[in-house]
Formats: C-alpha cells, structure tokens, sequence
C-alpha cells in the first residue's frame, strides 16, 4: 500500500520511500518483497517503469553480467575413479565437494534431484531482480562421464523438462521444445577427467547437448601428475583437448598451482605451457590452489612435514604472475575455490582472493588481459566497437579469435575453428569449418527486447557470424558448422543455417 502511494517511483523516491517505511512499520522491506509488489504495480499501469529502480533492487546484478544467467546443478553422489591425493571425500557429496559449498548445500538440502535444484534456482533469481530466459546449464559433481548413460540422460531430460515448464516424452522431445521456449539453454557445461574424454563419450556428450567441457588437468608437468596420482598424462590431454574442439566443444580446465612437488617458479612455467603448448591452449580456466583438506592423502603428508603450501602474500605473487600472461583466447572463470575456513588445514583460507589481487593489479597499475577482466558488463554501446582477428595455432586446426572491442573492452566474440583431420568424428561435420563460440556480452537482453541500450541484440553476433563465413570460405572450406546449444538453433536458422545431425550447417557454395 505505500509502494502504491508512490505513483512517480524513481530513484529518488525509493530513498523516500524507505524512510516512510521505517517511520510507519519500524522496518525497511527486503529489495526482493519491494520488486514483487513494484512489478505487480507496473503491470497493473499504477506506476511507471524505470530500469534505474530495477538496477537499484537487483541483487548481486554482476551474475548476469556475462549475457547469460548461470545454473549450477549437482549430480547425486557415484563412485568417481580417480585416486587423487587432494580430493576431499564427504559422505553422502560427491568426490571433491563438501556440503557447505553454496550450489553444493542447495543440491544436498534437495537430495540432488535436478529439477528442484532448478526451480530453486529459477525463483531466487526472478525474485531478487535476474532475467532468466537465456540459461547456462553448469552440471557438476566429479566425473560426470563415469556415471551409467541412464542417469545421464534422465538428469538432463528433468533439467530441461523443469526449464520447460512441460513435461515431454523424451529428450530429444524437451531439446525441441526448447528451441522456442521462454527460458532457452543457451549453453550446458560438465565436469570431467581428460581420460574419461574417448569418441564414444563426445558422441554422448553432444547427444545430450553439452557445449563446453571442464575438464580437470590440475598440472602440467608428469613428476607432479604422478605424485598426485591424478592418473592421465599430459599427451592424453591434448589429445582430449582436440577430440573436443574438433567436435566444436568449448574447453575449460582446471589448474592447480601450489600442489605437492611445485614451486612458485614451476607454477609459473607449467601456466605458460597450459597457454602456449599448441597440445593445450584451453577456452577457459578455473585456478584452483591447492588446500589441504582433513581426511586425504596430501592431508597425511603434510602432517608428516613432506608438504609445506604457500603462505597468501607468496600464492598471490604467482597468481598475479599467471594473470599477467594469460592470453587474450582465454577466461579465467574463478580464481581460488569457495570452501569454508572449517575444512582448510593449510594453505589459503581466502575464498575473496581474486578481489584482493584485483585491488593490488590497481595499485600497481597493470591489468589482466583474459576475457572476463575485458568484458563490457553493464555499459552501453555507446561507441562503435573494432573488429579484430587473433590467429591461434593448435593441435588438429588453426582457430581465429574474431572480437568487437573498444579501449579495451570485450562487446562480442567468436570462436572459428578451421580443422585439418579430413575424418572427423561427426559425418555432419565433414567439409567443415566450425563455430566453437558465439558470445555478446553484457547485461542479459530478453529474446525479443530490442530497444535496449545494452550490448545484446545489436547486430554485433551477426556480423561476426559473417565475417567467419568470409574466412572459411576463403580457406577452402564448403561448408561452416556451429555447435548451437539447443536454445539458440533458431537464431541461426535466421542466419540460413539448418539443423545437420547435431549441428546447425551452412553451405558456403
């Protein structure tokens, strides 16, 4: 009701209003209850609509933006097959996560079912303020590939079915309806081990409608991979990293500086060789230091003196370090894992790092080039952003990194790979060049907003759509392929792409 008195809310106002509700009801309502009943009087026509009030009660608006809204999702506990020296094993959480992680404690206090682990998700969201109609799907939870192909397919069917708002008789039957949905997935990503990534697996994989792999290396030198018994081999990486790209499949891996037998100084040189190795030169990376957690094996040894992490001035030194040679190809999606002070018997206790060295890369005067520090966020496209081409040799193809940038702010990107095996793994993709990513980035835009100030819906995917035509064509290729998650295959089917297998294909003739 004294919402319903402000027929003029602004910016202003809301202050007034927040006072009002102090001196009446000795309180001030939580921004969420105050959005629900501002919404509900907007769609009545009580009051008029304002972006600069929807800003203001937006909490944590920075999660959307990237252009997408994140999920995470959990799967149920299963036997992982990995024999890590590092890996916490809580009972009843799947190997590596512990209950009080945030997506972890929804997904436990839910018994890990994957639809209310998304209705969840989908209320927190629309009540404090998020768009929610473009979704990346994060499915995490330790080796997703070792789980039965049953589970598989019936956790994403309920994942999809639950974004839906309808039940289909099939997966295949909830990826359609997705296609033209209100909420489209947009992007779906799993957890994995690189001996775990075969051909069968990517078949499956694809099948299932994933577009992104994160897939845990944890170090690049095989002394360290031995004693950490991570089981794989940095020639079973690469190769996994080309299976994967070669399929279209965006890679993100995992790193762990600080672990047992590096140094500060072979940290260093194992992140140039996960950057500049053509074997390696993943997408993305998740940094990941070393924590000694009660209960394993690297706990034992550093109990035993064997073991020594460093202390948070030294680990901030070598991340810093590792951020100012990451190339402008890849995004650091997090720096430093959220586990709780209660685990950790050694090594960093500070889940906020990345803020830290964010405020000492200021007082130093130096910025982090990966994609993530670059992205426009909330700005509007006020100027005309520059097209730019960065050309990255690797193994099994050639790739260009095209971007609209601007002093030094990221718009949009896109990933073209130009493969060079003539077998590939899909038929559907024979004769073609293929479209690993397409991404606008800031505030998330709704599918059909086009009067926005923001970044989406300007043209700019469509023009890099077009210029990676005009590059592999140029190369000799016939046809161009994009790996389009299943939310976004009409988008391209605007742009004369048509549905191939798994792909959305192009002739180029």
């Amino acid at each position: 009701m004294l919402l319903a008195n402000h027929t003029k809310l602004n910016v202003h106002t809301l202050y007034t209003f927040k006072k009002l509700c102090v001196d009446k009801i000795g309180k001030v309502p939580r921004d969420s209850d105050i959005l629900a009943s501002y919404r509900e009087l907007v769609d009545r026509g009580s009051i008029v609509a304002d972006q600069a009030i929807l800003k203001l009660l937006t909490t944590r608006g920075v999660r959307t933006m990237s252009g997408v809204t994140p999920f995470a999702v959990m799967t149920k506990p299963y036997i992982c097959p990995g024999m890590c020296t590092f890996c916490p094993l809580e009972l009843g959480m799947p190997k590596s996560y512990l209950s009080d992680e945030p997506a972890a404690a929804r997904a436990k206090q839910m018994n890990f079912d994957p639809g209310l682990q998304i209705k969840s998700r989908l209320t927190q969201l629309t009540e404090t303020g998020h768009d929610t109609d473009k979704i990346e799907l994060i499915v995490i939870g330790g080796t997703f590939s070792n789980y039965p192909e049953e589970y598989k397919r019936s956790f994403f069917k309920d994942m999809i079915d639950t974004i839906n708002g309808v039940v289909s008789n099939s997966l295949e039957e909830a990826q359609i309806f997705n296609e033209s949905a209100a909420r489209r997935i947009v992007g779906i990503s799993i957890e994995t081990r690189p001996d775990w990534i075969d051909e069968k697996e990517v078949r499956l994989l694809r099948e299932l409608g994933v577009t992104k792999i994160q897939v845990g290396v944890q170090a690049f030198d095989e002394v360290i991979l031995a004693r950490i018994k991570r089981g794989h081999t940095l020639d079973r990486v690469g190769e996994a990293t080309r299976l994967l790209k070669d399929a279209g499949i965006k890679v993100c891996y995992h790193f762990m500086p600080n672990l047992p037998g590096s140094n500060p100084d072979l940290d260093r040189q194992m992140a140039h060789i996960m950057y500049e190795d053509i074997r390696f030169k993943p997408d993305f990376v998740k940094i990941y230091p070393a924590q000694v957690i009660s209960g394993t094996e690297m706990f034992k040894e550093w109990e035993r003196g064997e073991f020594t992490p460093y202390d948070d001035d030294l680990l901030k030194d070598v991340l810093k370090d590792i951020k100012k040679i990451t190339p402008l190809f890849v995004r650091i999606d997090r720096l430093v894992r959220d586990i709780s002070k209660k685990w950790v018997a050694a090594g960093t206790k500070a889940t906020n790092m990345r803020q830290y060295i964010q405020l000492e890369m200021k007082q130093e005067g130096w910025s982090c080039q990966c994609i993530r520090c670059r992205e426009v966020k909330a700005r509007d496209l006020a100027t005309t952003p520059e097209l730019r081409d960065l050309t990255i040799e690797t193994l099994g193809g050639t790739e260009h990194l095209l971007t609209f940038e601007k002093d030094n702010k990221l718009f949009s990107l896109l990933r073209l790979r130009l493969p060079t095996s003539p077998t590939p793994l899909f038929i559907e993709l024979a004769g073609c060049a293929i479209i690993r990513e397409l991404h606008t980035y800031g505030k998330t835009v709704q599918h059909e907003q086009k009067d926005s100030t923001h970044t989406q819906h300007k043209g700019l995917g469509k023009q890099l759509m077009a210029r990676s035509e005009e590059i592999a064509k140029e190369s000799g290729y016939k046809k161009i392929a994009v790996i389009s998650s299943i939310g976004t295959r009409d988008y391209y089917r605007k742009l004369g792409y048509e549905r191939n297998g798994l792909y959305m294909v192009k002739s180029l003739i």
